[in-house]
């Protein structure tokens, strides 16, 4: 198939993916601390509240379950949020690996306990990590 016979939005899909390998290359290079695409994840309202909580989590910092509840305004849905997190669907952009539990320790990640220590090593500056 041609590009001039693609499917109406292939080509801004396609643009859309390029980049985003591309920041994705910059990050685990150690050069990019944020990416920067548009994203519209489908989810419910509450997972995308979490989700936008999660964008506001900052490179090397990490956050609880409980402390996005308790921005959200509800105390009770530290679980929630866990769920929310969990369906992230797109991990690493939207850093849900920067979520550990109430008692500092590493909690679930959907790729992978060693990628989540990964990740936050990689994000602490460390050199030289397996993967």
């Amino acid at each position: 198939m041609f590009a001039d016979d693609a499917p109406r939005g292939t080509r801004e899909t396609g643009k859309a993916c390029a980049r985003a390998v591309r920041q994705l290359e910059t990050y685990f290079r150690g050069e990019r601390r944020s990416f920067d695409l548009e994203l519209d994840p489908e989810g419910s309202d509450f997972e995308k509240q979490v989700w936008e909580k999660l964008l506001l989590i900052p490179y090397g910092a990490t956050t609880t379950y409980g402390e996005i509840a308790r921005k959200l305004g509800d105390l009770g849905a530290s679980r929630a949020v866990g769920f929310a997190n969990a369906r992230n669907p797109v991990a690493i952009i939207i850093p849900c690996h920067r979520v550990i539990g109430a008692d500092g320790g590493l909690t679930g990640y959907a790729g992978g306990m060693h990628r989540k220590r990964w990740l936050l090593a990689h994000e602490a500056g460390q050199q030289n990590l397996d993967f």
